[in-house]
């Protein structure tokens, strides 16, 4: 699970102050003569010796091939602790990592800087998913920060189990009523558990989190100060969940399911469907032995009035106290590191060769990072070694660049999730329980999580 924990309530100073500093930056430096030195966020540590070694040669090839630029490392990572008051101190490494929660609060409090005029014209960063790149941009399309990796939740699911089901594994459910028809023709055709649904661990919040987008509603208010778990949305889905379980007997015997016991059981063949990032193929195919052919991926179905899926990942912002020079060889770093194989076809054939020889998968279906043509030409780059059944996916890939993603719960996610672990086994296991009072009791646990602070 690539969930996050933090809660941004910034004292009036803080706020003040690092608006001071975002109003203040980029490009209001006059350009600085000579050599420009930046500072990047997460250098491994010493505990850390390859992946070290693998930093400094990219710091050296980098060097090579921008002279008048330095790199410094810096093993700073974020911190919802500390972030803050970095922030407004200009603490911060020239470079620094987000995850995708922070950065509308971050825009909408001026706190970091519009880098869009300073983005070459054939920038990388113009390329980006649509979808993606939104969750750093404000409402009139300006960019503040550059999306490094993202994730989606997607609908994992069985194609042999489909094929013996008298289901069509290219045609995946695209509503939930689907999805629960498509579990009893499993269940009765082979006797496989039909659904099934992570419980524990924060893993069942987190993916009735998901359904709840896709029901119609987020858990919290978007400033992160209110909880809204006792919602429509969240009782759809449940009631989905209850349908399944208590009705239909398509949901299994085990009601305590963390995310590996979930992975290695649909990995296994033991379970027709479940809701799952869908960046899970190396797991359950290259570390877990699922047959590529069995492995399914579909877009997270979605009610009348869904929002979404749930989405998250990483995005890079520029200290907003960085000058005009630093703010550009910061892109060209960023850009260097994160992207040269989408725009080199030299960079693109050593990396699929490399993840070849590692017998990892090239061409493994996931929310593209970049747009149609950029992720098109890629794919042409290293057809020869792509090593994954992509015409399988063509569902998911068809809504890939269209989706919207809703971010994760901004405060606190984590124990919000442990809270929602408890009402998602409850349902599951009592026949009788009461989804109207378990939301209302989660709705005040979740509330009392945020004003804890």
């Amino acid at each position: 699970m690539k969930a996050t924990r933090r809660r941004i309530l910034a004292s009036a100073a803080l706020a003040v102050a690092a608006l001071a500093t975002a109003t203040g930056c980029s490009g209001s430096d006059s350009e600085q003569s000579g050599p420009v030195t930046i500072t990047v966020a997460g250098m491994p540590t010493s505990q850390q010796p390859k992946q070290l070694d693998a930093f400094k040669r990219k710091v050296t090839d980098f060097g090579a091939a921008n002279p008048d630029i330095k790199v410094v490392g810096d093993e700073a990572v974020f911190d919802v602790r500390t972030f803050q008051a970095q922030l407004a101190g200009g603490k911060l490494p020239t470079v620094f990592y987000v995850p995708f929660t922070e950065m509308q609060g971050l825009i909408a409090r001026k706190q970091i800087a519009d880098i869009t005029s300073a983005l070459p014209a054939d920038s990388a960063v113009s390329r980006i998913n649509p979808s993606i790149l939104k969750v750093a941009q404000d409402a009139g399309g300006h960019i503040y920060g550059v999306p490094i990796q993202a994730y989606s939740m997607g609908l994992l699911y069985n194609r042999d189990l489909f094929r013996k089901a008298g289901l069509d594994p290219d045609k995946p459910p695209t509503t939930w009523d689907e999805v629960r028809t498509a579990a009893k023709a499993i269940q009765r055709a082979t006797g496989v558990q039909g659904f099934a649904s992570m419980t524990k661990d924060n893993t069942g919040g987190w993916v009735l989190t998901t359904m709840s987008y896709a029901h119609g509603s987020t858990i919290q208010s978007a400033d992160g100060t209110k909880a809204t778990v006792d919602n429509d949305a969240t009782r759809s889905a449940l009631q989905f969940y209850r349908s399944l379980r208590w009705d239909d007997n398509t949901f299994g015997a085990n009601f305590l399911l963390g995310y590996n016991d979930a992975m290695k059981a649909f990995a296994g063949g033991k379970v027709g469907m479940f809701v799952q990032g869908a960046d899970a193929y190396a797991t359950v195919v290259s570390n877990m032995g699922m047959k590529p052919d069995d492995f399914g991926l579909a877009p997270l179905p979605q009610a009348g009035g869904g929002l979404g899926t749930l989405g998250g990942g990483t995005v890079a912002i520029i200290n907003p106290r960085a000058s005009a020079g630093e703010v550009k060889a910061a892109i060209k770093w960023l850009e260097f590191d994160n992207f040269r194989k989408y725009s080199s076809e030299q960079d693109a054939v050593t990396d699929a060769k490399a993840k070849v020889a590692d017998k990892q998968p090239v061409g493994a279906p996931a929310l593209p990072l970049f747009d149609q043509a950029t992720t098109d030409r890629y794919l042409g780059w290293v057809e020869d070694y792509v090593n994954v059944p992509r015409q399988n996916y063509a569902a998911f890939f068809a809504t890939a660049q269209t989706v919207a993603l809703v971010p994760e719960p901004p405060t606190k996610a984590q124990e919000t999730y442990g809270t929602l672990d408890t009402v998602v086994q409850a349902v599951l296991t009592r026949k009788d329980a009461d989804i109207n009072a378990l939301l209302a009791d989660a709705q005040r646990k979740v509330q009392a999580i945020i004003d804890a602070g």
